[in-house]
């Protein structure tokens, strides 16, 4: 554009009228501030591209909402499952404040009829201690029914927590925990009728599980018997036994995986269902690779996830975890209470994107 600009103040043709010479002029002012703003524009979105697939394409979920670029809500969750050491999400409230400080959105939260440390039968107590916590860290309710063949206790969570918790998923990795998909179909059509009985506002959400055959199986069964969920969900862990540069090279690959499971949601039940990665973090190792305690790293993989998962129209996700214990995997330190990489780097994307 220089050149054009030097060509036309320099040059002008003998006996050249001062009007044209003036149009030429605003021609070409027109044409340099074409050319800034679309040499500006993508420095604003260098980081994220706008969302691909957008979640208002899909049906909405209770309480979910579209942020900037299109981006849901709902994608900026985390995990409070089974607590493991005293000072945790449910007993500190400072967590519960960070959380809310931050604008954190949806709480994933774990009803187990029994205790996974002592076995003892939970108690309304603790149901209403996990539903303080999301209330006290000002989120939305995405309730676990963990043990679906304790179908009165799954009755009696929906019922106790009523239009607190309009969100459930019904069981939890039931790929790995020897539940055949046909055991899971059997109850999934028995039970869910039931629970749309008790709460008609909530949302029901399967299987919780992998991309693989037992999510396509699941879907093919649903559209045998009728019992259609409202939103499909699955679980994404990336690295197992991968060296540091290998498992970030991995920080993109849920991408495919909300891809396939929305051609398969499509092509199966002829219609869009919102999509949901309701477990993400790098490693589901016990403990997981040394590494998730490398500031660098944990900061370019949460970012790298959670811009393809924009970028994919992901409706829902869920980091794994809170604060329950899970050592690296946790957001905070549960010796110090303090944050960890992970949490500062989902508040910045939180204040990016959020209305």
């Amino acid at each position: 554009m220089r050149k054009i600009k030097e060509r036309i103040l320099r040059s002008p043709q003998p006996g050249m009228p001062l009007y044209l010479l003036r149009i030429a002029l605003v021609l070409l002012a027109l044409l340099l501030s074409s050319a800034c703003s679309s040499n500006t524009s993508p420095r604003s979105t260098q980081h994220t591209p706008p969302p691909q697939i957008t979640p208002a394409a899909s049906a909405m979920l209770p309480e979910q909402r579209i942020w900037k670029q299109g981006i849901s809500s709902f994608i900026f969750g985390t995990n409070d499952t089974q607590e493991w050491y005293q000072n945790n999400v449910e007993t500190n409230p400072a967590i519960q404040q960070a959380l809310k400080g931050a604008h954190f959105t949806l709480m994933r939260t774990f009803f187990f009829s029994k205790s996974l440390v002592d076995n003892h039968a939970t108690t309304d107590k603790e149901i209403e201690q996990r539903l303080k916590t999301i209330e006290n860290s000002d989120m939305i309710c995405l309730g676990v029914l963990a043990d679906i063949f304790d179908v009165s206790f799954a009755k009696h969570v929906v019922s106790y927590a009523s239009n607190r918790c309009n969100l459930y998923e019904f069981g939890n990795e039931p790929d790995t925990a020897d539940i055949g998909i046909t055991d899971y179909l059997k109850q999934w059509n028995t039970v869910i009728p039931l629970l749309r009985q008790i709460n008609p506002k909530a949302s029901f959400i399967g299987p919780a599980a992998g991309v693989g055959s037992y999510l396509k199986e699941f879907l093919t069964g649903v559209k045998q018997s009728g019992v259609l969920p409202d939103a499909v969900s699955f679980h994404w862990y990336p690295c197992w036994h991968d060296t540091q540069a290998d498992c970030l090279s991995k920080a993109n690959t849920v991408g495919p995986k909300v891809q396939t499971a929305r051609t398969w949601v499509k092509e199966l039940l002829g219609k869009d269902l919102p999509i949901g990665v309701t477990e993400w973090n790098f490693d589901p190792g016990n403990p997981p690779a040394p590494y998730g305690n490398d500031t660098n790293f944990m900061n370019s993989f949460t970012t790298d996830a959670l811009e393809t998962m924009m970028q994919v129209g992901v409706d829902f996700a869920c980091q794994f975890a809170a604060a329950s214990g899970t050592v690296y995997l946790d957001m905070f330190d549960f010796r110090t209470s303090k944050p960890k990489t992970q949490y500062y780097t989902i508040k910045m994307l939180i204040q990016r994107y959020r209305i």
